[in-house]
């Protein structure tokens, strides 16, 4: 009789179990995206990201307040990309006024810079 009562016990435990490691929604986030990005959604994320570069202490908080509303898609020897660039006139030194965000046409983060290469 016991048999019969742990059997199904065990049987019910591993079938709640399974689904305690399934996830939410597939794993995927999202902010994933499986086909090119638009230039708009370019900017949309590198603005993202430089709130993430703030928060990091990467990058001066006057960065907050810039907006970027142009993103290039430029040809490169391993394939296209979307630079983003953003322009902060506040910081003295030229070299780094501007910034360059660079992501792979599917929308994957690559590098940001102040040279733009």
């Amino acid at each position: 009789m016991k048999k019969f009562i742990k059997l199904p016990l065990l049987l019910l435990t591993l079938l709640f179990a399974q689904s305690v490691y399934a996830g939410p929604s597939n794993g995927h986030s999202h902010d994933h995206h499986h086909g090119p990005i638009t230039g708009e959604q370019a900017v949309k994320k590198a603005t993202k990201h430089v709130q993430k570069l703030i928060k990091k202490g990467k990058i001066d908080a006057s960065w907050s307040g810039i907006t970027s509303n142009s993103a290039e898609e430029k040809s490169y020897e391993h394939g296209p990309e979307w630079v983003v660039m953003f322009e902060n006139t506040s910081i003295k030194d030229p070299k780094k006024q501007t910034l360059y965000i660079f992501y792979t046409i599917n929308g994957k983060y690559l590098a940001s810079n102040f040279t733009g290469q």
